[in-house]
């Protein structure tokens, strides 16, 4: 079998969940060949830094103009029309790489290749199945697209969404996000936390930004530091070394005991570890967060996409919001003091949680295939 994932790697969470998957398809349907694309980029490199490079520039100036964008988006058709110009310019040149590979399934986790594929399955008699996985909570316009056979969702409330956006219900599956097989590892807390010197008597807080270095970790911190409630923070960094060196400064005159970490592996041992989790609502941090069951407190999402993660995250008891940082140091105490309160958020991740996701999502490609097989044995039959 022979499977083609098309992604792009716009934010992190797109092609994170496109390599999970491709580990997944290695270890469930031995003896595949996967071929995986960060899809613009390999397409056209230029058009990739200005797409691409703009769009990640327009989140960190301007994250309420992409808010904008993002709504105009769903309502105005000229804006789809131009996208859709583009996506017909770059998706001829896929004709070349899908006729040498000739894959049996199209796999794409992105919405510029998906509008791609869906050009040429229009335009092209492209017959080969596509399968889209939605990396978020909610769905988009740019998603939805009559030439997509079955479409991956990370819960059923999106369910209900797609088919008034006009999809088959059918071809709607709530498998979940794919996450690295190697994060449902299951670590022991204990030997966590003694390993970083931390208490085992005090509610621990894991804060994290996002891919793309946006929030306001530093405020937020500054916040908690001042705190004289019995609780401990982990604070995770990734390759930010600028916010890196000015943790490490207000660490010195913190009230609460810290550690900060760079770029680490081992997100899953430190969310496993934790009581709570201040994070931005990004996809894949929520789905990975659900599997580590650990309570999410959630601050500056970008407007649009993560605004509606945060909207399913509240509804469902499984965040609270903490976008003022100047009033988060009560917010937070006022949570942690409520154990009961943070075990039903716990216990409402056990309802969203799809640790299986990745192994589900290759029975769904075998089934896929299944029926694309029957489809053309029966058009052959036709014919004959």
């Amino acid at each position: 079998m022979k499977f083609l994932i098309l992604s792009v790697s716009a934010g992190g969470g797109h092609i994170h969940a496109a390599f999970a998957l491709k580990k997944y398809i290695a270890k469930y349907l031995e003896g595949s060949q996967v071929k995986m694309l960060d899809t613009i980029k390999y397409l056209n490199p230029f058009l990739d830094k200005v797409l691409i490079g703009g769009y990640l520039k327009t989140l960190k100036v301007s994250p309420a103009l992409f808010g904008k964008l993002y709504n105009f988006t769903e309502k105005d058709d000229n804006l789809a029309s131009l996208s859709n110009k583009i996506n017909e310019f770059m998706a001829y040149k896929l004709i070349p790489i899908i006729e040498d590979f000739n894959p049996d399934v199209i796999i794409c986790t992105h919405p510029f290749p998906t509008e791609m594929v869906s050009i040429l399955k229009s335009k092209e008699s492209l017959k080969t199945p596509m399968l889209c996985i939605l990396t978020d909570y909610a769905p988009h316009s740019f998603w939805i697209r009559p030439q997509v056979n079955s479409y991956v969702v990370s819960n059923s409330d999106m369910v209900d969404e797609m088919v008034r956006r006009g999809v088959n219900r059918e071809n709607i599956y709530d498998l979940g996000i794919p996450v690295d097989p190697d994060f449902i590892r299951n670590f022991d807390k204990i030997e966590t936390l003694n390993e970083l010197n931390l208490s085992l008597n005090k509610k621990t807080i894991l804060i994290m930004g996002g891919s793309l270095g946006i929030g306001k970790i530093e405020d937020i911190y500054e916040a908690l530091s001042k705190s004289r409630a019995n609780i401990q923070i982990i604070i995770i960094t990734g390759n930010n070394k600028k916010l890196y060196s000015k943790l490490l400064e207000l660490a010195e005159d913190s009230y609460v005991e810290t550690r900060i970490l760079g770029y680490t592996r081992d997100v899953n041992r430190y969310m496993q570890a934790s009581d709570l989790l201040l994070t931005k609502p990004g996809g894949l941090t929520i789905t990975e967060a659900l599997i580590c069951r650990v309570p999410l407190a959630v601050f500056s999402p970008i407007p649009g996409q993560e605004e509606k993660n945060e909207d399913f995250l509240l509804k469902h008891n499984l965040a609270i919001s903490i976008r003022d940082s100047e009033n988060c140091l009560g917010i937070i105490e006022s949570l942690i003091s409520n154990p009961e309160l943070l075990q039903a958020m716990k216990d409402n991740c056990n309802k969203f949680s799809k640790p299986s996701s990745g192994k589900d999502i290759c029975n769904l490609l075998i089934n896929l295939i299944n029926k694309n097989q029957k489809i053309d044995v029966n058009n052959a039959d036709y014919r004959n």
